[in-house]
């Protein structure tokens, strides 16, 4: 993928890390996108490609602010092979305490963002006829989780989204699909197991070890075990894999 350049959304910690670190692995032109310009060419700093290979770099682009997005990658050229559309889910909290105002700021920064992402690129893409749009979807859209009402919501959305999509840039040689984690060693899954926690009154190493005792697999997944998921997926081999969802989630999900 030498000759291919990608945008991390979420590139700065947790799985769009593990996404860069392993895209930049095989020659990728990598550029990393997060909140905070500083932290993102911090980090980006700090990934290594082989030699040869471009630098990564890293940008800013705040997915709270849909109408800025276009504006933003525009400074940067927008022109991208592969976009990883990758970004925080909404606050955990059970539907009965979600307000409209909730469901509408999930929406805006969840949804209507990730879409003014692919509006921004997929014309070039189709225009070269090659393109690869992975989204980092969630277990949620599998089985709504209690815990993130909001979020299992909104991003069953963003899945029709994409499915339809799929069949729309198909024939231009673009390729849309998700990849489901389980439960992954980041930041925001030790949130979530801190929050299980005090809603359960123990500790939040007693909630993962009753987590990890659920996964065939016996562990938490890394940011790299998803990273090279999502390499394959957007590289010339996969050509042929659109409009579809693949798990990685060490046998968690007890569904077919």
């Amino acid at each position: 993928m030498r000759d291919k350049t990608a945008l991390v959304l979420g590139g700065t910690s947790g799985i769009g890390l593990g996404i860069a670190r392993s895209l930049a692995a095989r020659g990728t032109a990598v550029t990393i996108a997060g909140r905070d310009a500083e932290r993102a060419e911090k980090t980006a700093a700090d990934i290594a490609s082989p030699a040869g290979a471009p630098a990564v770099s890293g940008i800013a682009l705040d997915l709270s602010r849909p109408d800025t997005i276009a504006d933003a990658l525009s400074l940067y050229g927008g022109n991208f092979d592969v976009v990883v559309l990758n970004g925080p889910g909404y606050r955990p909290g059970r539907v009965t305490a979600a307000t409209s105002d909730d469901f509408a700021q999930a929406y805006s920064s969840m949804f209507l963002s990730l879409r003014q992402v692919v509006e921004s690129v997929v014309g070039t893409m189709r225009k070269n006829q090659w393109g690869r749009l992975l989204y980092v979807s969630s277990s949620s859209v599998i089985a709504p989780i209690g815990e993130l009402a909001v979020s299992s919501v909104v991003r069953s959305a963003v899945n029709s989204y994409l499915k339809l999509l799929a069949n729309e840039v198909a024939a231009n040689g673009i390729t849309v699909n998700s990849i489901v984690p389980g439960r992954i060693d980041t930041p925001r899954v030790r949130a979530v197991d801190a929050a299980r926690a005090r809603d359960r009154g123990v500790t939040a190493d007693e909630v993962r070890a009753g987590a990890e005792g659920l996964i065939p697999a016996g562990r938490y997944g890394t940011p790299e075990d998803m990273g090279e998921l999502a390499a394959f997926l957007c590289s010339d081999g996969a050509g042929y894999l659109t409009g579809s969802t693949f798990r990685c989630d060490g046998g968690m999900t007890t569904a077919l």
